[in-house]
């Protein structure tokens, strides 16, 4: 009777082992999902300043070449021998 015992005894042993293994596993798996998506929203966020950043340099590269072309422009109106500073016709 004593190795019947121990044999359900075991069997019942194994599946709560398996159960409790399996329990953890998913619980694991929880938290690292966690973790994976707290840290992609943090790149996300970061992509997005980027991004602002990008636009705000691309507009004052812009401005930049405004006023290098209006400088160009004066320089070349200068170099063409009109005295007087204004641009030509």
């Amino acid at each position: 009777m004593t190795s019947s015992t121990n044999r359900t005894g075991n069997g019942w042993a194994r599946w709560v082992a398996i159960g409790l293994t399996a329990a953890i596993a998913v619980l694991a798996f929880t938290v690292q999902w966690g973790v994976v998506t707290t840290k992609l929203d943090h790149v996300e966020k970061r992509l997005d300043e980027l991004i602002v950043e990008a636009r705000a340099l691309r507009s004052e590269y812009q401005s930049i070449e405004r006023r290098v072309a209006y400088l160009e422009g004066r320089a070349a109106s200068d170099a063409s021998g009109d005295a007087s500073g204004r641009p030509g016709p």
